[in-house]
C-alpha cells in the first residue's frame, strides 16, 4: 500500500491509483500520515475534523471512519492502521510509501549532489523530485490545523526545490529554456525574490540584456506597490553586475536539454479519442493548415498549451479545418484527443457552460464523477493538475468568446489546444498566446478542388462551366459547396447545369448566397434543402428547432411531433440524408448550431405560438411520464409521485425491467437535465420540478450527485413558484438525499427540517415517512446509529398505522441494520424475520433482496459464516431476478468479502469479478472499490 500527498490524496492498491470518496475519512487519513512518526489523540483527530463543532460522539464517529478506511485499504486486521493509545497510528510499509517522503530523499540527494559540483546530476534528481507533485499539496483533503500546517510547509518545500533545480539547470547552461518557466514562477509567487534573481539570469544568460533589465525594474516596482520596500542586497548587487556588463555572468555554455517528464501512472483505462469523424474528401485550406502546424504566437515555446483559434463566417468550414487538421496531428498527442461543441451560438439550448464542459474533459480523463468539484474554479485547477506534464489534444468547437474557452485550456506546455468560433476570441491572443486564424471564402482554385473531390474529376471536367457557376452561386463557401455537391451526388443523372438552374432559380424566393457575418449565407443553403423536404418531415425540422438536448432520438422527436415512433425515425433519416441533422451516434441525431437557429427561426415563423406550446407540453410529458415509469423499476417501492395524465401524443416509454430503464436514463441523461433548465422558462413549472424527483434514483445509483444537487435547486425554485407546499416539500427532501452522498451533512440536516416542517403542517403523513427515512440515513451516515434507530422507529409507527406492508417491511428491515451495528444481532434477527414475511406478504420482492443483505450483515457478525453465505447468495439471486444490476454487484462484493474471510479466495475473486462487470456496465463509482479488493487478492 502507498499513498500520495502531493496534490489529491490517493492511495495506491497494488493495481491503481484512487482517491477516498467520503471528505470525514479523507480528513483522518490525511492526518496520521503527516503525523506517522507517532500516534495522533483521538482529541487531536477531533478537532482536525470538526474544530469548535466537534460532536459529542466524535470519539464514536472517528472510530466508525478507521473501520471504513481500513475497508477501503484492504486492512481489516489493522495492521497498516493501528490503534495505538491514545489513538491512531499510519505504520509505514517502507520508506518510499509515501510520495512526500520520496520527495524530501529526493530533494536532499539533489542539494547534496548540487553542493558536490555536480549540476547535472542534481538537476535529474530535483526534477524527479518535483514531477511526483500533481496539484497543491493535499489538495482535496478539508483543512484542519494539522492538515493546513503540512500542506503550507509541504508548498515551501516544493518552491524550495523548484529553486534548487533551476539553480543546477542555470550550472549546465539551460538559461534560454529556463525563461518560460521562470515567467510563470513569479506570476504564481510575485514576492519571491529568489525567483526574480533566477529569471534576471536566465534572461542575461540568454543574451536578454534589455529584459533581465526590465524584470529587474517590475519587481522592484511589485515590492514597493506590496511592502513599501526596495528589492533585497543580492537583488541589487545582480542588477549592478549586469549594468556593468559582469563577464562573470555569461552562460557556461548550453547543455542537454531536460527530458521530458513521463506521464503519470494510474491514469486509467487508456486515453480518450473523442474526435469526431473527420470531413471525407476534405481539400484546400492548405495555407491555414501551415498556420495551425506552426508555432502559437506571443508565447514563449514552452511556456503553456500551444492555442489556435479559428475564426471566420458562418458556414467557412472552420469546424472541418479544426478536425481535419486534429485526425492529422493526432498522433503526437498520445495521451488522448478531446472534443466538445460549446454550442456558442445555440439561440435555445444556450451555450455549454465552462463548467459542464469541464466536467466531461475530466470523465474522459477517468477522474471520478465524485472527485469533481462544484466550483467553476476548483474544475478548473483540477482540469489543469490531470493535464499537467501530458500530450494531449483539446478541441473545443463554437466557442461564444475568451471567457468561455479560458477554464477549459489545459495545463500542460505538451498539450494543444484549436478553438472554433465567430467572434470575440481576439482576447485568447494577448493573454494566451493563441494564433489568431481567420477563414475566408475559398480561393476559386480550392472551391474547384472541393467539388473534383465531390463529384469527380470526369463529372466537372464534362461541365467547366456549369461548376464554375455553381462555385460563384455558391459564394465560394464550403459548406453551401458541400450540400450543393450532395445534392448533385444524389441526383447522378442530373447535368450540373441543371443543379446550377435549381440554385439561381431560387434566389427570388430565398435570401442570395452571400459572404456577410452571421447566417445570412448559409441560411439560403438550409432554405435550399429545407423547401425540398415533404410537409411531415419538413414539420419535424422546424419543431427540433423547439428541442432543448444537445441530441434526440426517434421516440421523443415522435412526441415532439405527434407522430408515431415510425414515422419521426423516417423523418430523422429524412433529414440525415440532405445533411441538416446528423446521427453521430446509431439512432441518435444531433445539430450544428446553426442549422438549430435556422430551424427555430422556421418553427417561430411558420407554426403558432399554441402549436409550438403544444410540442414542448408533449415532449416535457414524454421525458416526466418515462422518466417516472423509470425510476419505479430502479426502485420499486419508491412512492409513487401523482403526476397528471400524460398528454395525447407524448407516448411514455415504458421501460420493462431495471436493466432497460438505466440504459434508457444513461442514454437521455444530458436531454433530462437540458430539459430540467428548460421547463421553468417554458412555462412548465410542474415538469421543472417533477422531472429532477423522478429522476433523483438514477442519479443516485450512477453516482452524478453533483448534477442530483443541482437539480434539485431547480426544482425548488420552480416547486416555490407554484406555490406547492407538498412539491416544495419532496424537493427539499430529495435535496437532502443528494446533500448526504455528497458529504455535507449540515445541508442535508436544514434541507430535510424544511421538509418535515412543511408535512407537518400539510399533515402529510407519507411525506413525513419518507423524510424521516432519509433522515435515518443522514445519521447512519455520521456513524450514529441510535439517532439512526429512533427515527426509524417513528417511520415504522408511521407505516404501521398506514397499513403499508411494504415501507412496514422496510421499515423493520431498516431497523434491523441498526441493531446489528449496535450489537444487538438477536433483536436485528427477529426484526428481518418479520421484515421478510411482511415483504412476502406485499409481493415486495426488492425488499426481500434487501432484508437478505441484513441477515447476511448480521450472521456474519455472528460468525454464522454457512447461513451468512446463504443470506447473500439469496439476496444476489433476488436481485438479480429483478433485473436491478446496482443491488446485485453489491450483494456480489459482501459474498466475496465473506468468501475471503473463510478463507475461499478463488470464490472471493469470482464473485469481485463478476461484481465489477456489473459496476462497469453502470459506469458506477463503487468499482473502484471492488477493483480494490481484487487487487489486494491478486
Amino acid at each position: 500500500m502507498r499513498f500520495r500527498i502531493l496534490g489529491a490524496l490517493e492511495i495506491f492498491d497494488g493495481t491503481d491509483w484512487r482517491g477516498i470518496s467520503a471528505a470525514k475519512p479523507r480528513a483522518l487519513l490525511a492526518a496520521l500520515l503527516v503525523r506517522r512518526d507517532g500516534p495522533v489523540p483521538t482529541d487531536r483527530l477531533g478537532a482536525e475534523l470538526w474544530g469548535e463543532r466537534e460532536p459529542r460522539a466524535a470519539a464514536n464517529l472517528i472510530q466508525q471512519y478507521v473501520l471504513r478506511l481500513r475497508r477501503e485499504l484492504g486492512d481489516r486486521e489493522g495492521r497498516l492502521l493501528v490503534t495505538r493509545p491514545p489513538g491512531y497510528q499510519v505504520v509505514p510499509d517502507g520508506e518510499d510509501d509515501l510520495d512526500a517522503a520520496v520527495f524530501a530523499r529526493l530533494g536532499a540527494s539533489g542539494r547534496a549532489a548540487l553542493a558536490a559540483g555536480e549540476p547535472e546530476r542534481a538537476a535529474g534528481l530535483l526534477a524527479e523530485a518535483l514531477a511526483l507533485w500533481r496539484g497543491p499539496a493535499l489538495a482535496d483533503v478539508p483543512a484542519g490545523p494539522v492538515v493546513e500546517a503540512e500542506a503550507a510547509r509541504l508548498d515551501e518545500q516544493r518552491l524550495d526545490v523548484l529553486q534548487a533545480r533551476v539553480e543546477a539547470d542555470l550550472a549546465c547552461g539551460r538559461h534560454r529554456a529556463l525563461v518560460p518557466e521562470l515567467r510563470q514562477s513569479v506570476r504564481e509567487h510575485p514576492l519571491r525574490e529568489g525567483l526574480w534573481e533566477q529569471l534576471m539570469l536566465s534572461l542575461y544568460g540568454s543574451g536578454r540584456q534589455a529584459e533581465a533589465l526590465d524584470a529587474y525594474r517590475e519587481v522592484h516596482r511589485l515590492l514597493a506597490a506590496e511592502l513599501s520596500v526596495e528589492p533585497s542586497a543580492p537583488l541589487r548587487a545582480l542588477h549592478r553586475r549586469m549594468l556593468r556588463g559582469d563577464p562573470g555572468l555569461a552562460a557556461p555554455g548550453p547543455g542537454p536539454r531536460p527530458p521530458e517528464r513521463a506521464a503519470r501512472a494510474g491514469r486509467g483505462p487508456g486515453p480518450p479519442r473523442q474526435l469526431p469523424a473527420a470531413v471525407s474528401g476534405f481539400t484546400g485550406r492548405r495555407a491555414e493548415l501551415r498556420l495551425l502546424d506552426g508555432p502559437s504566437d506571443g508565447a514563449e515555446p514552452g511556456a503553456g498549451p500551444a492555442v489556435r483559434v479559428i475564426t471566420g463566417t458562418a458556414g467557412a468550414g472552420k469546424t472541418a479545418l479544426a478536425l481535419h487538421w486534429a485526425h492529422r496531428a493526432a498522433r503526437d498527442f498520445p495521451d488522448g484527443q478531446l472534443y466538445v461543441n460549446l454550442r456558442g451560438f445555440d439561440s435555445t439550448a444556450g451555450p455549454v457552460p465552462p463548467g459542464e464542459a469541464v466536467r466531461g474533459f475530466l470523465e474522459a480523463l477517468s477522474v471520478p464523477p465524485e472527485r469533481i468539484p462544484d466550483p467553476l474554479e476548483a474544475r478548473a485547477a483540477l482540469l489543469r493538475t490531470e493535464t499537467a506534464g501530458r500530450r494531449l489534444l483539446f478541441v473545443l468547437d463554437n466557442a461564444t468568446d475568451a471567457a468561455q474557452v479560458r477554464p477549459l485550456l489545459p495545463g500542460g506546455a505538451g498539450c494543444a489546444v484549436v478553438v472554433t468560433g465567430r467572434g470575440r476570441l481576439a482576447g485568447l491572443a494577448v493573454t494566451d498566446g493563441a494564433r489568431l486564424i481567420r477563414l475566408d471564402v475559398l480561393p476559386r482554385e480550392e472551391a474547384h478542388e472541393l467539388l473534383v473531390a465531390r463529384l469527380g474529376a470526369d463529372r466537372i471536367a464534362a461541365e467547366p462551366e456549369a461548376a464554375a457557376e455553381l462555385i460563384e452561386l455558391c459564394a465560394r463557401l464550403p459548406l453551401a459547396l458541400a450540400v450543393t455537391a450532395a445534392r448533385a451526388v444524389g441526383r447522378p443523372g442530373f447535368a450540373l447545369s441543371a443543379v446550377a438552374a435549381e440554385l439561381r432559380d431560387t434566389r427570388g424566393r430565398l435570401d442570395v448566397l452571400d459572404t456577410g457575418e452571421g447566417a445570412s449565407s448559409v441560411r439560403t443553403v438550409f432554405s435550399w434543402s429545407y423547401l425540398r423536404l415533404d410537409a411531415r418531415t419538413a414539420r419535424v425540422f422546424r419543431l427540433l428547432g423547439l428541442y432543448p438536448g444537445r441530441d434526440a432520438a426517434a421516440p421523443a422527436v415522435a412526441a415532439l411531433a405527434g407522430l408515431t415512433v415510425q414515422e419521426a425515425a423516417a423523418a430523422l433519416t429524412g433529414l440525415a440524408h440532405v445533411h441538416l441533422i446528423d446521427e453521430h451516434r446509431p439512432g441518435r441525431y444531433s445539430f450544428h448550431d446553426l442549422l438549430r437557429v435556422y430551424a427555430a427561426g422556421l418553427a417561430a415563423a411558420e407554426e403558432s405560438p399554441a402549436e409550438r406550446t403544444a410540442a414542448l407540453h408533449r415532449l416535457f410529458d414524454h421525458f416526466l411520464h418515462t422518466a417516472h415509469l423509470a425510476g419505479r423499476r430502479l426502485v420499486p417501492v419508491r412512492r409513487a409521485l401523482p403526476l397528471p395524465p400524460p398528454v395525447p401524443g407524448s407516448a411514455p416509454r415504458h421501460p420493462e425491467d431495471y436493466g432497460e430503464a438505466m440504459a434508457w436514463f444513461e442514454a437521455e441523461r444530458a436531454v433530462l437535465l437540458a430539459v430540467t433548465d428548460a421547463a421553468g422558462p417554458a412555462g412548465f413549472d410542474g415538469h421543472a420540478w417533477q422531472l429532477p424527483l423522478v429522476m433523483g434514483d438514477f442519479l443516485h445509483l450512477s453516482g452524478r450527485w453533483h448534477d442530483w444537487a443541482a437539480t434539485q435547486r431547480t426544482a425548488i425554485a420552480a416547486a416555490r413558484r407554484q406555490d406547492d407546499p407538498a412539491g416544495t416539500a419532496l424537493c427539499h427532501c430529495e435535496s437532502g438525499r443528494a446533500a448526504i452522498r455528497l458529504g455535507r451533512h449540515e445541508e442535508a440536516r436544514d434541507a430535510l427540517s424544511r421538509a418535515l416542517e412543511l408535512q407537518r403542517g400539510l399533515n402529510d403523513l407519507p411525506g413525513q415517512t419518507h423524510t424521516l427515512r432519509t433522515l435515518a440515513w443522514l445519521y447512519e451516515q455520521q456513524g450514529d446509529y441510535r439517532a439512526t434507530l429512533r427515527r426509524l422507529e417513528q417511520v415504522l409507527e408511521l407505516e404501521r398505522a398506514a397499513g403499508n406492508l411494504a415501507g412496514w417491511g422496510g421499515a423493520l428491515n431498516n431497523i434491523g441494520w441498526c441493531h446489528s451495528h449496535l450489537g444487538d444481532h438477536e433483536k436485528a434477527l427477529v426484526c428481518c424475520h418479520e421484515a421478510l414475511r411482511l415483504h412476502r406478504e406485499a409481493g415486495a420482492s426488492v425488499g426481500e433482496a434487501y432484508t437478505w443483505e441484513t441477515l447476511g450483515f448480521t450472521r456474519r457478525a455472528m460468525g454464522e459464516y454457512t447461513e451468512a453465505l446463504d443470506c447473500y447468495r439469496r439476496c444476489r439471486e433476488e436481485f438479480h431476478r429483478l433485473g436491478n444490476r446496482y443491488g446485485e454487484a453489491d450483494a456480489l462484493r459482501n459474498l466475496g468479502e465473506l468468501l475471503r474471510t473463510v478463507g475461499d479466495l478463488a470464490g472471493a475473486r469470482e464473485a469481485w469479478r463478476d461484481s465489477l462487470v456489473l459496476l462497469g456496465g453502470l459506469d458506477h463509482p463503487d468499482a473502484d472499490a471492488v477493483r480494490a479488493l481484487l487487487g489486494a487478492a491478486d
